[in-house]
């Protein structure tokens, strides 16, 4: 007996020490985590942090973070919570029904429970009526609004009973499309378009494992945005033509990008998908328009597969109305360092796209900055303005403000008194909601 006694206790030995030598021999090549995790760094020894503890409360999280096979223990975990209990160890990711992967803010936007309240797009709505109708009679520019379409919305039956509980209410998505369409404001609705085709489509148009709209869906999105821009500009425009449907039975990484972030041992099954390969074609003369595109990411199947630059004439976006690329690529830009008026003459179209009705916030803050910059007369934003200017004090702590983010002064009192016009907006929203 004595022999199998000593033969576990070896056996408990080398199981304790593997992770050990991998980590110091780094032996077995494994495969690094998804998405992101904050650094943890090995502390520096101190007598006086080892004294009041806090070099072992900072050492201890850097030893398990870098302990041999670290990423495949948690994969290994992460699995096992996934397929015994449905526990997802990702931020906001919730496991719907049939383990349709769910974010918890779109589910929010499908409830309602996010709903901002009537006055407040009632609000911005108006300001889009403006800048619309302004860009058009002064500028010869079309601005459109794109809703892009939430996953909540195009799989409702995966949304697990949990959130089942309060009646479902208005919603920022429907309450835009039905006051933008009221507005007369030129106005796509994907998130509508693709729930239409989602029952008679033979192709996967929303992925379960993805944020996004599938590969596919925003392959005809585009094809239908470019064909609806032919019509309101009297213009041809390049178009995709299509050399083949390549259907998988494995999501993409494009439409895997919640399954890979629960960094499990293995893929959940998806639908057979479809993804298109495309060639553009342009027989015009006619030089390809300018368009500037304010967005989500939903934009960026668009750019990273071609069909932004083979269709327009320029690259632009700004990514939630603070990035802007193609700028950001090569040096951080905020939409705050540039220019308004002479980045938007630029442009024949602007287009705000996102998906939830941008969560009550459409524009992400582009339709108030241009409002204040465009409409002449005394608002209640400038108003605010003026007490600030007025104030040493608080000037300069927006001048601090400035230096630390980089942008001019004038910028961040426009944003800091935009931001208590639109608080007090959401106050009398909200009340108004009960």
């Amino acid at each position: 007996m004595a022999w199998i006694k000593s033969t576990i206790l070896f056996l408990i030995v080398m199981v304790l020490a593997v992770p050990a030598v991998q980590k110091t021999l780094d032996i077995v090549k494994t495969k690094g985590l998804e998405g992101y995790f904050e650094p943890s760094l090995r502390p520096e020894f101190s007598l006086l942090s080892f004294k009041s503890g806090e070099y072992q409360s900072k050492m201890t999280p850097h030893l398990e973070r870098t302990i041999g096979f670290h990423d495949d223990f948690t994969r290994l975990f992460n699995q096992c919570d996934f397929s015994l209990f449905s526990i997802p160890h990702a931020a906001k990711i919730i496991i719907g029904n049939n383990n349709c992967l769910q974010a918890d803010s779109h589910i929010d936007a499908y409830t309602g429970r996010d709903f901002v309240g009537k006055p407040y797009i009632d609000d911005k709505v108006a300001r889009v009526k403006y800048l619309k109708d302004y860009f058009w009679n002064k500028k010869g520019i079309r601005l459109l609004v794109i809703m892009a379409p939430g996953k909540a919305f195009y799989y409702p039956e995966s949304i697990p009973d949990r959130f089942a509980g309060t009646e479902k209410g208005p919603t920022n998505y429907s309450y835009y499309v039905e006051q933008l369409k009221k507005s007369d404001v030129d106005l796509i609705d994907f998130n509508s378009y693709l729930m239409q085709l989602r029952d008679t489509s033979k192709r996967n148009l929303y992925p379960k494992t993805g944020i996004h709209w599938s590969c596919y869906g925003a392959w005809i999105c585009a094809d239908s945005l470019i064909r609806y821009l032919e019509v309101k500009m009297n213009r041809k425009l390049p178009h995709m033509v299509v050399d083949s449907l390549v259907t998988e039975n494995e999501a993409r990484k494009e439409d895997d990008d919640m399954d890979r972030v629960l960094n499990l041992i293995w893929k959940i099954p998806v639908p057979e998908m479809t993804y298109p390969v495309f060639h553009h074609v342009y027989d015009s003369v006619v030089p390809k328009p300018a368009v500037l595109f304010v967005s989500d990411s939903f934009y960026w199947y668009w750019h990273y597969n071609g069909i932004i630059k083979n269709t327009f004439a320029r690259e632009d976006m700004w990514y939630y109305d603070k990035e802007v690329y193609p700028e950001q690529n090569t040096r951080p830009t905020n939409t705050a360092q540039i220019n308004l008026d002479s980045a938007i003459n630029k442009h024949e179209v602007v287009i705000l796209m996102q998906t939830n009705g941008g969560y009550g916030n459409l524009g992400f803050g582009f339709v108030d900055r241009a409002y204040e910059f465009y409409y002449p007369g005394m608002t209640p934003v400038k108003r605010i303005e003026g007490v600030f200017r007025a104030n040493q004090t608080w000037i300069g702590q927006m001048q601090d403000k400035a230096k630390e983010q980089n942008i001019p002064v004038d910028a961040v009192i426009r944003n800091e008194a935009t931001y208590m016009y639109n608080r007090d907006l959401l106050r009398i929203s909200k009340f108004k909601k009960r």
